[in-house]
């Protein structure tokens, strides 16, 4: 296909339409031109100009450089602040407060010895203990 042959696109027309990109293929393409001219006309008449005062332009712009010195009301400001960091403190509060221990029996040798020898002494494994009680609670 040639160059000539082919068309603008929609974004190529979009491009030329805010000035952007080059105008060669405008130059050797009728279509193109037209199509052009249509949408500039479009936008024109989507876009109408507003007649304002130069006084009135003037007094706006003075409002907005007075609005820029002026400091802005701040009276709730920190208040965001302030709750993220009492929400801070009082987690660090219950992150770091003391624990319940566990209060551990104090135990004599002769005690511990007589534990561990019952232990010992004991025929029944371990692990069967507990399946000793399921059947000792079905019996109950």
């Amino acid at each position: 296909m040639n160059e000539q042959d082919k068309h603008l696109t929609a974004d190529e027309f979009i491009d030329r339409l805010y000035g952007l990109g080059s105008a060669e293929h405008l130059n050797g393409c009728a279509e193109c031109t037209d199509r052009l001219q249509e949408l500039l006309t479009l936008r024109a008449a989507a876009t109408p100009l507003v007649d304002a005062p130069h006084d009135f332009l003037a007094a706006q712009r003075r409002n907005i450089y007075a609005r820029m010195g002026e400091r802005p009301q701040a009276r709730w400001k920190w208040v965001p602040a302030m709750a993220a960091a009492i929400c801070l403190i009082a987690a660090g509060v219950f992150s770091l407060r003391p624990q319940a221990s566990v209060v551990k029996q104090e135990i004599d040798e002769a005690q511990l010895y007589s534990d561990v020898y019952s232990m010992e002494q004991s025929m029944e494994p371990i692990a069967a203990k507990p399946i000793a009680a399921i059947f000792e609670q079905d019996h109950k």
